[in-house]
């Protein structure tokens, strides 16, 4: 059964179901990457009702993309804003000498924050381009489905890019992980860091202690 294409914030500012075909839409910046080998629309377009559905199943994979990495852009936005409160809260520290070291660490942790979410733009930039090429090998399999003079062994190119875009989404998603990882490495250094604060000196109050 096909699924009703989600009215996301992509969907809005993009008219149109052929949204990944719009480049120069100035929609999200992932637009500007598009699949090398790609069915031809004027295909597309004699598909069967069937065909079509199947079609834009795929399509709406690319929509959902697009507004997953519309969020990770939020969210990476927001992480700058938090390493930029955590600098500002280490010029407090070191000009009043006080909760020095967790400051340092505080802004260590927040770094890693935004590397991590900065990671997840990445993978979410490449799952753009992943459901493209996925859309692309959809349409190029439903034209030998469907019976449409196109050449031999046709699909194997769609195929051989689809694999390869795999393993991008594979090695990012790796990337996501490890960043991930070293977030939580400089979390726990920087609690270490104000747990010492507070043996040394028994200063609870601080600011620095709100997460």
């Amino acid at each position: 059964m096909m699924r009703t294409l989600l009215p996301t914030r992509t969907a809005r500012r993009c008219t149109g179901l052929l949204i990944l075909l719009l480049v120069a839409s100035g929609c999200a910046s992932s637009a500007s990457r598009m699949p090398s080998v790609r069915v031809d629309e004027a295909i597309r377009d004699e598909f069967p009702v069937e065909g079509r559905r199947w079609a834009y199943e795929a399509e709406n994979e690319v929509i959902i993309a697009l507004d997953r990495r519309d969020e990770a852009a939020v969210a990476l936005a927001a992480a700058r804003k938090r390493v930029d409160e955590a600098e500002r809260a280490r010029e407090v520290a070191n000009k009043n000498g006080k909760a020095q070291e967790p400051a340092k660490a505080l802004v260590a942790w927040r770094e890693e924050l935004r590397r991590h979410a900065s990671a997840e733009l990445d993978a979410a930039e490449v799952g753009v381009y992943c459901a493209r090429v996925s859309f692309e090998l959809t349409k190029a399999r439903l034209a030998v489905r469907f019976g449409f003079p196109v050449k031999e062994n046709y699909v194997q190119p769609f195929e051989a890019q689809y694999e390869s875009c795999a393993k991008e989404q594979a090695q990012a998603a790796q990337s996501v992980r490890e960043a991930e990882e070293r977030a939580a490495k400089a979390l726990e250094a920087w609690r270490d860091s104000r747990r010492s604060y507070v043996t040394q000196t028994g200063d609870h109050d601080h600011g620095l202690w709100i997460d």
